[in-house]
């Protein structure tokens, strides 16, 4: 009788450790998505292949999706121990087969060795200011409530000033594609740092809020660049600089300050990023675990987050909106959406341009759009 009820008893046993597996893969896919988008890496790099060939003023590489990216990148490679050997600039791609893609190439650093790994950086240059563009500008340290946040100033006429955000794991870097523009109507530029980025100070669960608490280390910038004689803010941000931006307006004291907005393939709401994600990979039925296990990971709430419901709030503040039609994280439409809500928006979609990508693949468009939106602002110090 004993064997038997042992014999009886397997089955329940094999469909309990099923169950178990199961429902730990329904909370281990969340929890790991949510960690991947919490957790800091410091790095927009993407593979693209390894060298088969280095010419003159050409470079032919294995191919990949991202090696045949329109537009003009930061190429960069390393050595053995993982640190950064060498950078150049990748531009049009000049021919491609099935198994390789050859692009302009010119190098900044050195030219990769034949065989080497290679990655595409939407920051063409890894410098500063100076290094990158020849600008003059100042290190500088914005107090922020959990410590010191390094910045880069770059001096200009009048006291409008811009306070430029990167992104989810972006660098001050992704600023210096449109600063030859903004330097060309002068106005000073405050290129920014926050929570958890290198230098930077950590928050205490060493995460990233989504925008919900970093707005208040942008708040911290508008107090030091008013130290520093500015009156008025253009403010720019990118991607998840675009959520911090946009929280910025709900919440700081400076938000009447603000005269215009500049974002690009800003996330305006994290729950429609999510639920794209999550569509890509096949998940979708997941995505609403994997809101509310982002929200409990990471303390915080998406709610606030979600602009597209908010735009009253920008309803008197020029905004000019740039959005890749190619972006594989931030949803177009969302984009679309808030600009053309807001009377003073100005939309501009770049076809081929994946995320934060449009100036890469239309830098003399982009810079023309950003141009004749800033010009305005360029003398406004003496208006008062």
């Amino acid at each position: 009788m004993r064997r038997q009820r042992r014999r009886r008893r397997w089955p329940f046993v094999v469909v309990g450790g099923v169950l178990a597996a199961g429902l730990a893969a329904l909370v281990g896919i969340p929890l790991a998505s949510a960690q991947v988008l919490l957790t800091p890496h410091h790095n927009l790099t993407t593979a693209a292949g390894s060298v088969i060939a280095v010419g003159d003023g050409e470079i032919t590489l294995s191919r990949t999706d991202a090696g045949t990216r329109v537009g003009t990148y930061g190429l960069t490679w390393a050595a053995a121990d993982g640190e950064v050997a060498g950078e150049g600039i990748v531009g049009s791609v000049l021919r491609s087969d099935e198994q390789s893609v050859t692009r302009t190439f010119f190098p900044t650093d050195g030219a990769p060795a034949v065989g080497v790994d290679v990655a595409l950086n939407p920051n063409l240059w890894t410098g500063d200011p100076r290094s990158a563009l020849g600008v003059d500008f100042r290190d500088v340290e914005v107090e922020g409530e959990l410590g010191a946040m390094p910045a880069w100033l770059v001096d200009g006429d009048g006291s409008t000033w811009v306070l430029f955000v990167h992104g989810i794991d972006g660098l001050r870097q992704s600023g210096l594609r449109p600063l030859s523009t903004i330097r060309d109507v002068r106005l000073p530029t405050l290129m920014i740092s926050y929570r958890n980025d290198e230098g930077a100070p950590a928050s205490a669960n060493g995460l990233f809020s989504l925008g919900e608490r970093e707005w208040a280390d942008l708040d911290a910038a508008a107090d030091y660049a008013l130290s520093q004689g500015a009156e008025r803010f253009v403010l720019y941000g990118d991607s998840m600089g675009g959520s911090i931006v946009t929280r910025f307006m709900h919440e700081s004291a400076h938000a009447d300050r603000v005269v215009a907005m500049v974002l690009d393939a800003p996330v305006l709401d994290w729950g429609h990023v999510i639920d794209g994600q999550a569509e890509r990979l096949h998940l979708g039925a997941l995505s609403p675990l994997v809101r509310q296990v982002v929200q409990w990971r990471g303390d915080l709430s998406l709610t606030p987050l979600d602009e597209l419901d908010q735009t009253s709030v920008f309803a008197s503040v020029p905004v000019l909106v740039f959005q890749g039609l190619a972006d594989p994280l931030v949803p177009h439409s969302d984009s679309e959406e808030f600009a053309r809500a807001l009377p003073l928006g100005r939309y501009v979609p770049v076809p081929d341009a994946g995320h934060i990508q449009s100036w890469n693949v239309d830098p003399e468009g982009y810079a023309a759009h950003l141009a004749d939106f800033l010009a305005p602002y360029a003398s406004s110090d003496d208006d008062g």
